[in-house]
């Protein structure tokens, strides 16, 4: 066993950039020449298959448990001067790559060295707060039709918080192209920016922005209006939610029960939750109030407004008569997500 830690030590530097391919295909070549020589040697655990992987994996890994040995003397010539220092050698860098691949796959997943930048359709969620993140997380998570991938990129001197639930990537700063990059900001479908300070908000906001493709919807939590209107003028598409304790306080009091309205609304583990779904191939003619009575009787959902291009200022409850088009944004609520393709069915 020395001679076995001493040849680990020596090829785990060697091995690091060895591809496993490699390694196995000279496993491989080594065991084939092996059996080769010992069936030329007349070996009795060269005649069976089975037999021989069973001699071939003790004897090169040294643990010989003495049930078959070569018989005859160029077969024992061959076992020490080929097959045994052959295979110690094959073991130990098969070990050692092992082990290499062990501690990237942890650094990767804990300490936020990887790269994700070839994935697509995700979430990135920027900044941890704990437990408000956790939060953003577990919402997330809830919503079985989004895509599983998510990714947490932060810049505090945090592990992976959940190596179960998420990918994790870790740098010095958000204004960091670099470490937006490894997030898979480029392909996202939605990224997801919450900071205790509004200024932080605005400088992550930038950044991520200018890395996004078109068809990735930004979101920003403001606690100042100012600082919201600020990143809307600024960042053309990007949606800011602001701080509504205060507003849902007063609202509660003067109308009882509205609290747990939003709350419903909001929840998407149970109850009726809230969607929006970009219209695709609507029929020219059709309404928003034939679609309301048409989608309440076929998926039990309730449209709650539309957004167009043309006119964004009746945006909740608007009336029946105008009509859709394609492009445009519908609210909606239903216990469960639907798509372009529900709704155009309806009407068609």
């Amino acid at each position: 066993m020395p001679v076995l830690q001493r040849l680990l030590k020596v090829l785990k530097a060697s091995t690091i950039n060895v591809s496993w391919t490699f390694l196995l295909l000279l496993a491989l070549a080594h065991m084939a020449t092996s059996w080769l020589l010992m069936g030329l040697s007349g070996e009795e655990v060269a005649n069976s298959l089975p037999l021989w992987l069973y001699f071939y994996v003790v004897t090169a890994s040294t643990v010989a448990y003495g049930d078959f040995s070569p018989s005859s003397t160029a077969g024992q010539l061959i076992a020490v001067f080929y097959l045994i220092p052959g295979g110690i050698s094959l073991f130990a860098a098969l070990i050692g790559k092992a082990t290499v691949t062990v501690g990237n796959f942890w650094r990767q997943q804990m300490q936020g060295k990887g790269d994700y930048s070839d994935l697509t359709g995700h979430t990135v969620v920027l900044g941890w707060h704990g437990e408000t993140t956790e939060k953003i997380i577990d919402i997330l998570k809830a919503d079985r039709q989004l895509p599983d991938e998510i990714v947490l990129c932060v810049t505090k001197d945090i592990n992976n918080p959940r190596p179960g639930d998420l990918k994790f990537v870790k740098g010095d700063s958000f204004a960091n192209m670099e470490l937006l990059k490894r997030a898979g900001v480029e392909n996202a479908s939605r990224i997801i920016i919450y900071d205790g300070s509004d200024e932080r908000v605005a400088t992550v906001a930038l950044s991520a922005y200018s890395l996004k493709s078109p068809g990735c919807h930004i979101v920003a939590h403001c606690e100042n209006p100012n600082t919201a209107a600020m990143l809307r003028r600024t960042l053309p598409g990007i949606e800011c939610t602001e701080a509504m304790a205060l507003e849902m306080l007063v609202r509660s009091a003067t109308d009882a029960g509205i609290s747990r309205v939003v709350n419903e609304l909001l929840a998407v583990n149970h109850g009726a939750t809230q969607y929006q779904t970009r219209l695709q191939d609507i029929p020219k003619g059709s309404t928003f109030g034939q679609l309301f009575s048409l989608a309440k009787e076929a998926h039990n959902a309730t449209l709650l407004g539309v957004t167009s291009i043309s006119d964004e200022a009746n945006m909740l409850n608007p009336p029946s008569a105008p009509e859709l088009s394609d492009g445009d944004v519908l609210y909606y609520m239903a216990y469960e997500r639907l798509t372009s393709a529900h709704f155009s069915s309806l009407l068609a």
